[in-house]
């Protein structure tokens, strides 16, 4: 099923008045944003059955146009078709709901109501006049792949505007970028025998991906930079991280891959991750409250101050500012690494670690006001949704959140 067949349950939901969870209603708002007169239509759907069971009687004068055909197999397909013959659309009684709409369809349907609607009022009319709409609140774009790579001499290349293509050779290594990733090749069979290091930076609100020389894979998150060597040299393979990454190191035992974490939440030099081949987060940030790696496959030891500890998969270390390391089992690592795959991923997360989330993506600063309750808030949202589309499904009676330029005013 396609995207715009995926709010269908949602927006049945909202017309019935159910409750909708977090993710169901930033994906609502963002269907609303992106056509004009959907809030509209909405709103007469829950409020108007007549005018609703009008439309559907208009689109059942039209059983052979492609509109028609398309939702009717669409409906075929989720099983939810339930008419013996083609010619009646398909209603869904709402018998606990008595005293409000009585029927509801699909977002489909409604797409097509609202299409047929159009259709009826301005064919065999001439053009319709011009009418001019209110302009949209200011809104903050999503995030993206943003970055800088600083040379070993120190010639930095905006990677947003720069070309795919090679971007440049230092010594017999070419650094190449593609698709919003880079990737380092070396010319020749011979290693460089000093190491030159390069240093991958995205700003807030901007994410990138690296292949590294040796085939390892990292996605560096917003706000943070990797320092490496064009070509691993030696018996070790080390980088030095500021912010959050994931990695998918390539397996090579006889040179251990080490990722050391800087400027973090426990002081200017934290941790040390070791491992031989694997796939782990590591994130420290220096505003959380302390810095954490979290294993997904394979196996890692976290090293920081004279502690040691060997990680299994679904394990995280935590090591906060006061210099305590604690040890969870069996965390969700879907949730903790969502934002490598393009949501945010709440579990019970309060409200200033979900806004300090929200601050780094879409590069924005957030002023507290009032006593506020203290929140939790649980549910998936897409990474590419504007800022008030998310805001708006993190909304309740308890908190309320007002964007202002790049601001976000959060009050009770």
């Amino acid at each position: 099923m396609d995207e715009a067949f995926e709010i269908d349950p949602i927006v049945t939901k909202y017309v019935r008045e159910e409750p909708l969870t977090a993710e169901e209603e930033a994906l609502l708002q963002q269907w609303i944003a992106a056509g004009e007169g959907r809030a509209e239509l909405l709103e007469r759907l829950r409020n108007d059955p007549e005018w609703t069971k009008e439309n559907i009687i208009r689109i059942q004068e039209l059983p052979h146009t492609r509109v028609w055909e398309t939702i009717r197999s669409r409906l075929n397909a989720e099983g939810v078709w339930t008419a013996s013959s083609k010619d009646v659309a398909p209603i869904v009684p709402i018998t606990h709901r008595p005293n409000w709409l009585r029927y509801a369809v699909a977002a489909s349907l409604l797409v097509a109501v609202a299409g047929i609607t159009y259709l009826f009022r301005y064919s065999h009319t001439g053009s319709p006049a011009v009418v001019v709409a209110p302009a949209p609140p200011a809104d903050v774009q999503p995030g993206g792949n943003k970055a800088t790579l600083t040379l070993a001499d120190g010639h930095v290349i905006n990677l947003d505007s720069a070309a795919d293509g090679v971007l440049g050779s230092q010594g017999n290594t070419y650094v190449a970028k593609a698709d919003g990733k880079l990737a380092y090749n070396i010319a020749a069979s011979e290693k460089p025998i000093t190491p030159t290091f390069n240093m991958l930076t995205t700003p807030r609100a901007g994410q990138y991906t690296l292949l590294l020389p040796d085939g390892t894979h990292v996605w560096l998150n917003n706000a943070s930079s990797l320092r490496y060597p064009v070509w691993f040299t030696g018996a070790k393979r080390e980088v030095e991280l500021t912010g959050e990454a994931y990695f998918e190191v390539a397996k090579d035992p006889s040179h251990p891959f080490r990722v050391h974490i800087r400027n973090s939440a426990v002081g200017a030099d934290g941790g040390t991750v070791e491992v031989l081949g694997t796939d782990f987060n590591v994130m420290a940030y220096a505003d959380e409250k302390a810095e954490r790696a979290t294993l997904v496959n394979g196996s890692i030891r976290y090293v920081n101050e004279g502690f040691s500890t060997l990680l299994k998969p679904a394990d995280e270390s935590i090591f906060d500012a006061n210099g305590d390391l604690k040890i969870l089992h069996h965390v969700d690592v879907d949730n903790i690494c969502a934002w490598k795959n393009g949501y945010f991923n709440f579990d019970h997360t309060n409200l200033e670690t979900t806004m300090r989330q929200l601050a780094r993506w879409y590069d924005v600063s957030v002023v507290y006001k009032d006593n506020i309750i203290p929140q939790e808030f649980r549910g998936k949202i897409q990474r590419t949704m504007t800022l008030s589309t998310v805001l708006k499904g993190l909304e309740s009676e308890t908190v309320h959140f007002k964007l202002e330029g790049n601001q976000v005013t959060v009050t009770p």
